[in-house]
């Protein structure tokens, strides 16, 4: 039995949070007949990830490039019995509705498992045009009711999943390697002494409006004290200020001391879908949190942690700001909290329920 896991993005080396979580689950996945596949540009040459290599990482190329997988998964499984086929979801839902199609109709012995990561459809509403927006949904509708296993990342996106396409889907947290994450030895960049962290793409809509909320309104209130703004995770813009540090993309090992280094970690999103990883990140690290509903939606957390601020109001997250700049707040036992996102646990109690359906049994 074989198991194929399928990306339609950079996933190693991981260059999103999504990355992160698409290379960790593969990692985690306990079979050891197991394959990632990843679309990229970049040339990756690493023992059990096949690369469907992108001219450019549009979604033209990305849609010329389907036949090519397509072809990769079909000499993998090389009509080996009861396979696996994983198909993660933080891309455009027409790639995932092409892969599941195409094996549901000629590969009918391959048990497929959608791995989502967001609701599509409540995207491409809101960030592009009504035609895509309208074969988003459909496909996204097919793509869950046609594979075996759907998964969503929050009891809030099961209940919408639930209201749209009428389908049950297994919980499965975003989550992380926690192991890994702990082990990774920290790595100094040159910082400001004083400084609140965003991480993330600023060619992501509820991204770009974050930051520029964070340099609009937030910044000019506490730059006064001393306190700057450190940008990571693909944003080349200039934006000609000096209280702004952008150091696009960084290794985990240099985040994992920005994390630690920081006032906190400012994650002040008012649009957002599915799960923040690098709040994740910070819950494991310890890292004071400071966010709105919409930033930590979707992710449980002690009420007595104090270390975490959630607010939508802009005096209150600068008066965190000041008080976190004060001292690094003591958190609350998180351990509880990092079990829930545990990829190797939810990796390991989603893998026990596959070889229920193909065996009937606990193990294979």
């Amino acid at each position: 039995m074989k198991t194929a896991i399928v990306s339609f993005f950079d996933t190693y080396p991981a260059k999103s949070g999504s990355g992160v979580v698409c290379y960790d689950f593969y990692k985690s996945w306990p079979s050891k007949n197991k394959k990632l596949f990843q679309m990229s540009e970049r040339q990756v040459d690493i023992k059990n990830i096949e690369n469907i290599k992108l001219f450019r990482n549009k979604p033209i190329f990305k849609i010329l490039s389907l036949p090519n997988l397509l072809y990769n998964l079909f000499k993998y499984f090389n009509f080996s019995k009861k396979n696996i086929l994983i198909v993660e979801g933080p891309s455009w839902i027409f790639y995932s509705f092409v892969v599941i199609i195409f094996f549901k109709i000629f590969f009918k012995n391959t048990l497929i498992i959608y791995r989502s990561h967001s609701i599509e459809y409540e995207i491409r509403k809101k960030n592009s045009n009504k035609l895509i927006a309208f074969i988003s949904k459909i496909c996204e509708n097919i793509v869950y009711k046609y594979s075996h296993i759907a998964t969503s990342v929050s009891d809030l996106e099961k209940k919408k999943i639930l209201k749209f396409y009428k389908v049950k889907t297994s919980l499965f947290p975003n989550s992380i390697r926690v192991i890994n994450l702990k082990k990774i030895k920290e790595k100094k960049i040159l910082i400001p002494k004083k400084f609140i962290l965003f991480c993330g793409s600023y060619d992501y809509k509820p991204n770009k409006f974050a930051i520029d909320y964070i340099i609009k309104k937030v910044l000019p209130k506490v730059s006064s004290r001393g306190i700057k703004l450190v940008l990571t995770g693909g944003c080349n813009n200039n934006f000609y200020n000096r209280n702004v540090h952008n150091l696009n993309y960084v290794t985990r090992s240099q985040l994992k001391f920005l994390y630690k280094k920081s006032i906190c970690l400012f994650v002040p999103l008012f649009e957002g879908y599915g799960t923040r990883i690098k709040i994740l990140e910070a819950l494991v690290l310890g890292c004071n949190i400071l966010t709105t509903k919409v930033g930590i939606e979707g992710i449980k957390h002690s009420k007595k942690d104090s270390s975490i601020k959630i607010t939508n109001k802009l005096d209150e997250m600068i008066s965190s700001i000041f008080l976190f700049s004060k001292f690094r707040t003591k958190s609350y036992n998180r351990k509880k909290i990092i079990d829930n996102y545990s990829m190797e646990k939810n990796a390991n109690f989603l893998f026990q329920k596959v070889n229920k359906i193909l065996y009937g049994r606990k193990y294979i």
